[in-house]
């Protein structure tokens, strides 16, 4: 039994689909959803909302994360060493105002560190299988190293020279 957390982020449209598809892995696995909008209720622990102190203590807790597009949540989950499951929101189901996170996923899939689910129904197989994908993964993908704010200040000076055309006033 896996300790699983689901997360579909704070946005306003709800994610119904990720929340039920939600719904079998609690029958095998220590559940919690974190429902956001979305009036469907899962067989498990779950909340609308969670201050973020919980949900960072919830993530590092977690053997699998499971949560939407959102690139926050999925860097987080990485700098805390996972490998998060995604699944992104799909504007052509009313999930979202844009195609921005499938296009980010798809982009991502390639090279990032996450293992990319475009079919909910999968859910359960990709759990079962998570713990050698993600080993496979955090092996043959390494996040790159965390910038100091100074080093990163000056990486953001210099794309903004680029994208000006010449010296910052």
């Amino acid at each position: 039994m896996a300790r699983l957390l689901v997360t579909v982020g704070m946005g306003s449209f709800p994610f119904n689909r990720l929340v039920a598809a939600a719904a079998p892995l609690c029958a095998y696995h220590d559940v919690f959803v974190q429902t956001g909008t979305s009036p469907v209720t899962p067989p498990c622990p779950h909340a609308p909302y969670v201050p973020f102190a919980e949900m960072r203590e919830r993530l590092a807790e977690a053997d699998i994360v499971i949560t939407h597009a959102g690139r926050g949540t999925i860097r987080l989950v990485q700098r805390l060493g996972g490998v998060p499951v995604v699944v992104a929101r799909r504007r052509a189901l009313g999930e979202s105002r844009s195609s921005h996170q499938e296009s980010f996923l798809r982009s991502a899939e390639q090279t990032g560190r996450l293992r990319a689910v475009w079919d909910v129904a999968s859910l359960p197989a990709v759990v079962a299988s998570h713990g050698e994908t993600a080993a496979r993964l955090a092996a043959s993908r390494p996040l790159p190293p965390v910038l100091a704010p100074e080093e990163m200040i000056a990486a953001l000076d210099e794309i903004a020279v680029r994208l000006r055309g010449g010296p910052l006033p």
